[in-house]
């Protein structure tokens, strides 16, 4: 699996809870700030892979003899 679609399907649970209050009572009333600060930690962790992704391949040099 790779990393970016890891990254954003983790994003996509994440979101999934934190939009539905619901399932927020039914985990046993969870902070939604955890939910949050974890969905920030999500989209920014997958904005930095991509930038990185990025940088890697703009380097990416072939050499031919």
């Amino acid at each position: 699996m790779k990393t970016s679609t890891f990254l954003i399907s983790l994003l996509i649970i994440n979101s999934s809870f934190l939009a539905g209050q619901v399932s927020i009572q039914l985990m046993g009333n969870l902070n939604p700030f955890i939910l949050g600060g974890s969905e920030l930690f999500l989209g920014f962790t997958y904005y930095i892979h991509t930038v990185i992704r990025d940088i890697r391949s703009a380097f990416d040099v072939d050499v031919k003899l």
